[in-house]
């Protein structure tokens, strides 16, 4: 019989398990590891939150959507889950949806970096280029602590992903050269 703790513990071993296979790049098997812990833990949102988001990454646009539905079903509280939703809808032609969802996310916590992050993409897919790259200029300095990585970091990986997709981003070149300056500059 597991204990709450010990469930909590095979949980999380199994979230940094999927995270590694993600970051090796091995996306089938991190899909699996993912969905085999949401079907060990069927009450937890977390699962199918991080299989979603490989899901956006293997151009499953529409399981990812199901996967965060159900997410938002079993915890509408869940912490990020806007931004992931978000980032699902810049991926899929929806950036004005992404802008609203995400301005409204960021109202609720204005320290979540990636709100802000969204909100830039998505003026950038919109063709508002001053205003995608004033909000670029704001957080490209911004630290996320638990991603260990500056704003303007995440900002670049996130368009060239975009970009792998085949997504359209207008001024493209106008944002990166500022994020990659701003990379630069504070390393002088």
């Amino acid at each position: 019989m597991f204990s709450p703790s010990g469930m909590a513990d095979e949980l999380e071993a199994a979230i940094a398990r999927g995270r590694r296979h993600r970051a090796a790049g091995e996306l089938d098997a991190a899909v699996e590891v993912f969905t085999d812990a949401h079907e060990r833990f069927p009450a937890q949102a977390r699962p199918l939150v991080e299989r979603g988001a490989i899901l956006i990454l293997q151009h499953r646009y529409e399981h990812s959507r199901a996967d965060y539905a159900s997410a938002r079903c079993l915890d509408p509280q869940f912490p990020g889950l806007d931004s992931y939703v978000a980032e699902l809808d810049l991926y899929t032609g929806r950036a004005a949806q992404a802008l609203a969802l995400s301005e409204r996310a960021a109202a609720r916590e204005p320290g979540n970096l990636m709100h802000q992050i969204n909100i830039a993409h998505a003026h950038l897919l919109l063709g508002h280029a001053g205003a995608a790259l004033e909000a670029y200029r704001q957080l490209a300095p911004r630290f996320h602590p638990r991603k260990q990585r500056l704003g303007r970091d995440l900002a670049l990986q996130d368009l060239r992903l975009l970009v792998q997709a085949g997504v359209d981003v207008p001024d493209l070149a106008a944002a990166r050269e500022l994020l990659h300056t701003a990379v630069h500059s504070s390393r002088r």
